[in-house]
């Protein structure tokens, strides 16, 4: 829903405007600002959606995925890892450049 209402957004020639001048502001491009904001709609998503577990319930889940076969690599899954905490950085950094002029 957050793509459709971002694309549909898009399309309105003010907010186009709109939306190039503050990317010009903070230095990213559109598209990259775009993708900032459903970012951050995901993450609230998330955010609401999780639930908190024991460290009991989170061993029992440990060993129930231990047991299946792993479907990446460990190599792989290291590198999802580090992609992901540079993603995170690089919206952080945007979020700050966002807040610093009020826009956020």
């Amino acid at each position: 829903m957050v793509r459709r209402m971002a694309v549909s957004v898009k399309n309105s020639e003010g907010v186009k405007l709109l939306i190039e001048e503050v990317a010009k502001a903070v230095g990213v491009s559109p598209k990259e600002l775009i993708e900032y904001y459903e970012w951050k709609a995901n993450l609230a998503k998330i955010k609401k959606s999780s639930k908190k577990m024991t460290k009991e319930q989170a061993r029992e889940v440990i060993k129930k995925w231990k047991k299946e076969k792993p479907r990446v690599s460990e190599r792989e899954t290291i590198k999802l890892y580090y992609e992901a905490e540079e993603e995170i950085k690089k919206w952080e950094k945007l979020e700050r450049k966002l807040k610093k002029l009020g826009l956020e």
